[in-house]
Formats: structure tokens, C-alpha cells, sequence
């Protein structure tokens, strides 16, 4: 019974700590969600936050966005610091997403146009989703948290683009596109497509029209300049 107990006050007194800095009033209401709560689900409020207000987000904020204490978050993540960090860091990594497409399966077999773009689509839908974090990142006055986070994205970067380098040897070893530097492809290509991604985000336009064009639009033409290049 000691022992419950002791456990019982420890959990209790964790819901009831703040960050220092933040308003320590916090909504009954915020009390109500379990502490049973995902860390996913943690995270997608503390994003949702700091794209919103910037590092000057606060942890009562992202509590309250969450529906859980202030305390909950340092239990899991240790300052808002910590926090900050792990809830810029999303979407899988480029390798990951390269295995489930399954480049290697493909060599010799689909068309390599097509299976350029089906992985253009691919990695701009995950562009989208992780390029307003990595903005929100690199915009963090904290040098100490922004660099773990550039290297991060860097590395996953390098992953991917060196299995797409892989995957274009292959087909150029089988005369099935034209013998060219894999690796400026592969930059041309993810450039572009990152690049498609951060002007969605910014809301900048480099176009003259006022009717933007779509993801899958942009895909297609992407890969049919980059094709002219590439056909055998």
C-alpha cells in the first residue's frame, strides 16, 4: 500500500508541474484526457503550436491544446526544449520510404518514367508535410536545437538520394534510360520537388497565373524535362 501510494503522489505531482515561465493557472479541463495519452498525439499538439506561435509557444499552449497537464509533457519529453525538437522531426525517413516503394523491385521491369513519377508524388507528399516543421526549425533563434535538427533532416536526405542514385545505375546498366551523372538527377529531381513544397508553405509564386498548379500536375511535368534528358 506504501508503495502505491508513493506512486500515486508521484503521478499526481507530475500533472501539477510547470515549465517555468508559463502561466501555472491551467484549465481544470486540461486534466480531464488520461495520462494514457500517445506521444503522438502529444506531439501533433505541440507542432500544431509552435508552426502557430513560434519557439515562443508555451507548454501551458501545447497542454492545453493536447488536453492533458503541463507536468505529462516534462514527464515525457524533459523541457520544452526536448519537446520542441522531437515535434520538428516528422514524417518518415527518406530511407524508410524508399523501402516500402521498393525501387530494387522495379529495375528492368516498370517503366522507369513511371516509376519516376509515382515516386515524385511520393516524396512530395511528404515534402508537404515536412517542410513547414523544417522552416519553423531553422527560424529557432536556439542554435544548440537547431543544428541536431538540421543534421537530421541532412542524413535522411542523403539516405534517400542514394538509393534513387542506386536504383538510376541499375536502368542505365540496362540501356533502359541514357547514360548520365545519377546524381544530378537525383538532386534536380528533389530539389524541384522540395522547392514545389516550400513555396506551398511560404505562399510564394513564381508564376505569373493566379491558377497555381496542382502536386501531381508539377510531377508530371517535373519528370517530362527530366525525361528529355534520360530517354535512351
Amino acid at each position: 500500500m506504501r508503495v502505491a501510494s508513493c506512486h500515486r503522489r508521484r503521478a499526481e505531482a507530475g500533472d501539477r508541474d510547470t515549465n517555468q515561465g508559463d502561466d501555472p493557472t491551467t484549465d481544470q479541463s486540461t486534466m480531464a484526457r488520461p495520462v494514457t495519452i500517445k506521444n503522438e498525439q502529444l506531439l501533433k499538439a505541440a507542432r500544431e503550436e509552435f508552426l502557430k506561435h513560434g519557439i515562443r509557444a508555451t507548454s501551458a499552449g501545447i497542454a492545453r491544446r493536447a488536453g492533458v497537464s503541463p507536468g505529462i509533457l516534462f514527464h515525457r519529453f524533459g523541457s520544452k526544449e526536448a519537446l520542441f525538437v522531437a515535434a520538428m522531426d516528422v514524417g518518415e525517413a527518406p530511407r524508410a520510404l524508399f523501402e516500402q516503394f521498393d525501387l530494387k523491385a522495379r529495375v528492368g521491369k516498370e517503366p522507369v518514367r513511371e516509376t519516376l513519377t509515382k515516386l515524385g508524388e511520393m516524396l512530395l507528399k511528404r515534402f508537404q508535410e515536412t517542410v513547414p516543421s523544417q522552416l519553423m526549425a531553422w527560424a529557432n533563434p536556439d542554435p544548440s536545437q537547431v543544428k541536431p535538427l538540421a543534421e537530421l533532416h541532412r542524413g535522411r536526405g542523403v539516405q534517400g538520394e542514394r538509393l534513387l542514385v542506386a536504383y538510376l545505375k541499375e536502368e542505365m546498366s540496362r540501356k533502359r534510360i541514357r547514360t548520365v551523372d545519377p546524381f544530378v538527377v537525383v538532386q534536380a529531381f528533389g530539389g524541384a520537388l522540395w522547392f514545389f513544397a516550400f513555396e506551398q508553405a511560404t505562399g510564394a509564386n513564381l508564376r505569373k497565373t493566379n491558377r497555381p498548379v496542382s502536386g501531381s500536375d508539377f510531377v508530371r511535368q517535373l519528370v517530362d524535362t527530366l525525361w528529355k534528358g534520360l530517354q535512351p
